[in-house]
C-alpha cells in the first residue's frame, strides 16, 4: 500500500466521545474527511445534531447517541448502540473529559470525584466495553485516549485533573499490553492547552494559568489549535501507525521539555 494511502481512514468506523464541541468535534470532522464512518456521543444532543448535519452535508455518515461518560450504564448503552449501527468499531477516541481549576487545598470530594470520573474512570470503562466488542467481532482495532500534558508534568491548579491524566497515560500502557494479543492498539495523545471552551474558561478563572500558556508553549506562546491535535489522532487511527502501541504522544509545543 502506498505511504499516503496508509494515512487514510477509508472503510473504518470511528467513534468519538465528547464530540459536541472543542477537540472532539474537530476530531470527528477530520476523521470523516479522511474517509471514516463516524459515531459520536455527548450529553448535549443538539450539538451532535449540528455535527451530524455538517458531516452528512459533505457526503459522510454520522450516527449520534446520548452519552454521559461518568455513568457506566450510559457508556454501555452508547457502545451497544454504536456497535449495532456501524456493525463494528474500528477506532475509539476517548476524548470526553472535564476540569475546573483550583488549588489542591480547596477541592472538595464531590468535585474531585467528578473530575476523576470524567477523565479516568470514563477511559477505563469506555475502552473496556469497546474492546469487548472488538474482540467479539475479531476486529484488530485502535483505541486513542486523549490525555494531557498535565499528566506528564506537574500542573499547578489542576491537581485532580493532572492525577487523572497521569493515570490515563499508564492505563494506556497497561491496556496496550493486555490487548496486544487481540491486535488492538492503544495509544494516547497528550495535548497542550488548546483553543476550546473549557481551556478558555480556565484561562479566565486563573491568571497564573493564562500567563503560563504565554511562556511555556515554546513554539507558539499561545493556545494550540484543535486541528493541531486532531492530526495526530488521525495518524494513530490509521494503518500508518500499525506498529505503535502503548505510546503517549505529547503534542505540547515544547511545554514539557524545560
Amino acid at each position: 500500500m502506498p505511504a499516503l494511502e496508509r494515512f487514510a481512514l477509508d472503510g473504518k468506523n470511528v467513534v468519538v466521545t465528547g464530540a459536541g464541541r472543542g477537540l472532539g468535534r474537530t476530531m470527528a470532522l477530520e476523521a470523516a474527511i479522511s474517509g471514516a464512518r463516524i459515531a459520536v456521543g455527548s450529553r448535549t444532543m443538539s450539538e451532535l445534531e449540528t455535527l451530524r448535519d455538517e458531516i452528512e452535508a459533505d457526503g459522510g455518515h454520522c450516527f449520534i447517541h446520548p452519552l454521559d461518560v461518568t455513568d457506566v450504564a450510559s457508556i454501555q448503552a452508547f457502545v451497544e448502540a454504536v456497535d449495532a449501527h456501524l456493525e463494528g468499531i474500528d477506532v475509539l477516541v476517548n476524548n470526553a473529559g472535564y476540569n475546573k481549576v483550583g488549588k489542591i487545598l480547596d477541592y472538595d470530594e464531590e468535585l474531585y470525584d467528578l473530575i476523576v470520573d470524567a477523565n479516568l474512570k470514563n477511559v477505563f470503562f469506555c475502552s473496556q466495553i469497546a474492546a469487548r466488542k472488538m474482540i467479539e467481532r475479531g476486529i484488530r482495532g485502535s483505541i486513542i485516549n486523549i490525555s494531557s500534558q498535565a499528566g506528564v508534568v506537574g500542573a499547578p491548579e489542576r491537581g485532580p485533573y493532572s492525577g487523572a491524566k497521569g493515570g490515563v497515560n499508564n492505563l494506556t500502557r497497561t491496556m496496550a499490553a493486555e490487548w496486544a494479543e487481540h491486535g488492538i492498539r492503544v495509544n494516547a495523545i497528550a495535548p497542550t492547552v488548546t483553543r476550546t471552551p473549557m481551556a478558555e474558561s480556565a484561562m479566565k478563572a486563573s491568571q497564573a494559568f493564562a500567563d503560563a500558556i504565554k511562556t511555556k508553549n515554546l513554539l507558539r506562546g499561545d493556545l494550540a489549535e484543535p486541528e493541531e491535535m486532531s492530526a495526530p489522532v488521525i495518524f494513530l487511527a490509521s494503518d500508518a501507525a500499525s506498529m505503535i502501541t502503548g505510546h503517549t504522544l505529547v503534542v505540547d509545543g515544547g511545554w514539557t521539555i524545560v
